[in-house]
């Protein structure tokens, strides 16, 4: 129902139909006008604050996605400047203003049909540094350039890091000298190299909105909002420049509720703020430039991108958006926002991501409202007057409005459908889980779960998923449709993605109990270039990678699988165990180590006293007891030949880490065992058991065993009769024995080795029907037989 909208058992179709929710007047909508990004082109440097230079710029800084706007840029002498999208040409972070702006050289005339990258060559990078940037600063600032390393490749290796990373750093440059280094700057590299013809120096400041808020009808505050804006720039400068914008936006809010967009007034909207003809936002609309972000997998709601390719258009750049997005914006690999891969969605029964996406949602359903925004990419010197207002009108035409517990709810209940499909198709037999009907459906989970937050992918792989998971449809016009028809798709009359019933519901799905694993009916399935957009490799790789017949893979080992603890045994946890009441009565003052700590020895050669040496015995005796049940439980090992089993012992190494005397009065075996053979001790064996594990001084040391040299309480123990008394060692073991005494259960000791899993007829096996290995154990002659819970 989650996923499809269908309920199978009354054979219901569900429709959503947000727009029923549309805005009604009256509502306590809050509207506030603000300025948030800047963005100028110019071929001086109009800053006034102080410039932080990096000698090594960090790649990361490169502008490489677009502005939504061209820019005029001289590629050739004597030829007119052509418009061009500034994101297409080589550049490079030259500094940074704070930590919103940053400052970027642009060299046109680097570019070249064969150039794959606008990142500068190693060449060029050193060029810029040493004819440009070094020259300059002797000449302006010769007191600070001390600090500069004297060439490009001395800056590299200061900047390398141990692991051959590199550390950014920053150089100051004092603000009241910014603009005539910008000039000298300018001035050197073109004297230098030809290619530095036509540069232009690129101011970038992003995310100052909420610094810069005001009421939209007052247009003294505007200007005093853009003034504080730009108060790193000569603000009366850049109004003369023609290549300066500023992103002015509205924000509609109200507390307790989710303001939408609603998909039929994006042309409205557009029309309102930038005053375009109706057929010119229409064409605009319809245009390859133009996205709509479809919000939460609901088609009627959406915000949209949309430039203005107009030149000497006040207006470049149209947006229309929300703030449910702020939850989980983060850029990463091209993407705007958190997203979970194909690969995180099999490597785990419920992906940790979609969890905490879940808790995400949950807390926010609670506390966080949704505005609504639009934002014009407008000129600089029409930024405090345009757009001045958002009428009432325009609300009604344009938003619909929810409740925020029952928009968040929307969400929980997709995500909720998703995890719990994901969890059952990896706990299902792999010879399902990896089919091609399942894995298009797993796939089409992860676009689903990505899309609820973020734009939902339309690439190539997209495209050809939408046609595997979605309905189809041969009428071309219909609402909805998630492929523009070409005409090859008219002429072989192709079924194309559309969302039949107003969200981003599947189409036929096969559950259990008719098959273990869900997956899609097999129609259509993805194609082999799209498992490794999704996933990260080809079908076959995949399946020999998480199925494999060859061998087991270790991702494969149940979590339920411990690894066997092969050398010294780990430290017990409780660093500082209250005395146990049974060595209360021990007293011992232990002669300190040998010390040397002569003024003539270097410092780091002297032999100090450790710290902690005054600790009381009774604690040092009360952490080998500690120890000791630790490390018996960390030697306990696995099934041989069986790495998908689980381990005899059912504690994870942490829990065995923790663990005290009382785990050895548990009298249900199956708290602590997947399996086990038991038998009640003789009295004797009892005893011999107790000097096994604590033999007594004057023991002669034996040929060595397994387990019980990697066991840390067994050499200690050894260190201990050594550098003790006899008489302390014989009341410890006194002590010792009484507690031995009072516990229910204890590995059988062998003198070869602590734990043995062989069949033997003289023990009883639990559970009654395992058949195979399982550890010795032996019970208290005095205790009762153990139960199996």
């Amino acid at each position: 129902l989650g996923l499809s909208g269908k309920d199978i058992k009354e054979n219901i179709q569900y429709s959503i139909e947000p727009t029923r929710n549309r805005f009604r007047a009256p509502r306590e909508v809050t509207v506030v006008r603000d300025y948030d990004s800047f963005l100028s082109f110019t071929e001086s440097l109009p800053v006034k604050a102080d410039l932080f230079l990096y000698p090594i710029n960090n790649p990361i800084d490169t502008l490489r996605s677009s502005l939504h706007f061209k820019v005029p840029m001289s590629f050739r002498d004597g030829q007119p400047e052509s418009r061009v999208s500034p994101h297409r040409v080589p550049n490079i972070c030259l500094g940074a203003i704070g930590i919103r702006t940053k400052v970027r050289l642009f060299f046109p005339r680097l570019s070249n049909p064969d150039r794959t990258d606008v990142e500068l060559t190693f060449e060029e990078k050193k060029g810029l540094y040493e004819k440009g940037l070094l020259p300059v600063l002797r000449d302006l600032s010769p007191d600070t350039v001390t600090n500069w390393p004297v060439n490009y490749e001395g800056a590299q290796t200061r900047a390398r890091k141990a692991r051959g990373l590199y550390q950014y750093g920053t150089r100051p440059f004092q603000g009241a000298r910014v603009k005539r280094f910008g000039w000298a700057l300018a001035d050197k590299l073109k004297e230098e190299f030809p290619w530095a013809e036509g540069m232009l120096f690129m101011c970038q400041m992003q995310g100052v909105k909420e610094a810069h808020q005001h009421l939209p009808d007052d247009l003294d505050r505007a200007e005093d909002a853009l003034k504080n804006a730009l108060s790193d720039f000569y603000y009366e400068d850049l109004m003369e420049e023609p290549h300066c914008y500023v992103d002015v936006g509205f924000e509609l809010a109200e507390p307790g509720y989710a303001y939408q967009w609603r998909t039929d007034a994006h042309c409205q909207l557009l029309q309102e703020f930038t005053d375009l003809p109706l057929p010119r936002a229409q064409t605009l609309m319809k245009s390859r430039d133009a996205t709509t972000d479809y919000s939460s997998g609901l088609i009627q709601l959406s915000g949209c991108r949309i430039p203005i390719p107009t030149p000497d258009a006040t207006i470049v750049y149209f947006q229309a958006y929300t703030t449910d997005k702020a939850l989980i914006q983060q850029k990463d690999g091209g993407r705007h926002g958190l997203s979970i891969t194909g690969k995180a969605a099999l490597e785990a029964e419920e992906p940790p991501y979609l969890n905490r996406l879940y808790d995400l949602y949950f807390d926010a359903k609670d506390n966080h409202d949704c505005a609504a925004r639009v934002e014009v990419r407008i000129k600089l010197a029409d930024a405090y007057m345009e757009p001045a207002d958002f009428p009432l009108r325009l609300m009604r035409d344009s938003l619909c409005v929810f409740p925020r517990v029952d928009w968040w709810q929307w969400r929980l209940v997709r995500l909720t459908s998703i995890i719990r499909t994901l969890k059952l198709q990896n706990q299902g037999p792999p010879d399902l889980r990896f089919t091609s009907t399942a894995l298009t459906l797993t796939a089409g989970l992860v676009w689903l779960a990505n899309g609820l937050h973020s734009r939902p992918d339309d690439g190539s792989a997209a495209r050809d998923l939408m046609c595997a998971i979605l309905p189809l449809t041969h009428d071309y016009d219909v609402d909805g449709i998630q492929i523009v028809p070409r005409q090859h798709h008219v002429d072989n009359n192709d079924g194309l993605p559309f969302c039949a019933h107003g969200a981003f519901f599947l189409r036929d799905m096969v559950f259990p109990p008719i098959a273990d694993v869900p997956r899609m009916t097999r129609t259509h399935v993805i194609s082999h270039t799209s498992y490794k957009f999704f996933f990260g490799c080809d079908f076959n790789v995949l399946r020999n990678k998480f199925n494999p017949t060859a061998y087991i893979p270790r991702s494969s080992i149940p979590r339920t699988r411990v690894r066997t603890q092969k050398g010294m045994s780990k430290r017990h946890r409780a660093d500082n165990p209250d005395p146990s009441p049974a060595f209360a009565t021990l007293e011992y003052e232990a002669p300190p180590p040998p010390q040397d700590t002569g003024e003539d020895l270097p410092f780091d050669e002297r032999l100090d006293l450790p710290p902690g040496l005054e600790e009381p015995f009774a604690i040092t005796v009360t952490k080998h007891w500690n120890q000791f049940c630790s490390d018996v439980l960390q030697k306990c090992g696995n099934m041989k030949g069986n790495p998908m089993s689980p381990s005899h012992c059912r504690l994870s190494m942490h829990e065995r880490l923790l663990v005290t005397e009382e785990i050895y009065r548990e009298t249900n075996l199956a708290a602590i065992f997947t399996r086990v053979q038991w038998k009640r001790a003789h009295p004797v064996e009892w005893r011999e058991a107790f000097d096994k594990f604590f033999p007594p001084p004057g023991t002669p040391p034996r040929l060595q065993p397994q387990n019980y040299p990697n066991m840390t309480y067994w050499m200690q123990w050894a260190d201990m009769k050594r550098d003790t008394p006899a008489h302390i060692i014989d009341e410890i073991r006194t002590k010792y024995w009484g507690l031995f005494k009072q516990l229910y259960w204890i590995p059988k000791p062998y003198a070869d080795r602590l734990w043995k899993y062989t069949e033997d007829s003289g023990f009883v096996t639990l559970p009654s029907t395992w058949r195979l290995a399982a550890p010795h154990v032996i019970i208290n002659p005095g205790k009762p037989a153990p139960t199996w819970e």
